[in-house]
């Protein structure tokens, strides 16, 4: 039963790979991790407009969370930040409920092409643990596509998207 489970999570891990394959061209993915004793979890969504110029377009996908039933959870905070040297940020939160977590991949598109795919395997929260990362990217795309993935240890998936124009 052991090798069963094993061998479907590497053929999941695999499938995950194949399809998320690409090349590299992104910044930098920073992190800060938080305890929680708490084994629930609590999401709000909000929607932020903004009047902007008549050359300029501004599109923000509502904010949504998504989790499974052990209580992983994953948000992309659809709304970047800009930082000091320029960058364009992005917030991805990763709230960690009852299991072991074992590979987080983010994917991201610029003006609708692939530009990066990252596997994150060490430092992931443990279970009851929130982690934010920063996904910092280059500010001078139009359009970005960014989607996370996360597995945890009993093969589950939660995944979550964000579509941002300037």
């Amino acid at each position: 039963m052991f090798i069963m489970k094993e061998m479907r999570k590497i053929l999941i891990l695999f499938v995950l790979i194949s399809f998320c394959g690409g090349s590299s061209e992104i910044t930098s993915v920073e992190d800060i991790t938080t305890t929680s004793s708490s084994s629930t979890s609590t999401s709000t969504s909000t929607t932020t407009t903004t009047s902007v110029p008549k050359t300029t377009t501004t599109t923000v996908q509502e904010n949504t969370t998504t989790s499974i039933a052990s209580g992983l959870t994953v948000e992309i905070v659809c709304e970047p930040e800009t930082s000091e040297d320029g960058y364009l940020g992005f917030k991805l939160n990763i709230y960690n409920g009852s299991s072991e977590l074992e590979v987080l991949n983010i994917v991201s598109w610029f003006d609708s092409s692939r530009a990066d795919d990252l596997f994150i395997y060490e430092d992931l929260p443990a279970p009851n643990e929130t982690k934010e990362l920063m996904y910092s990217v280059d500010p001078t795309f139009t359009k970005y596509e960014i989607e996370i993935v996360v597995m945890d240890s009993n093969a589950d998936f939660v995944s979550d998207y964000c579509l941002w124009s300037k």
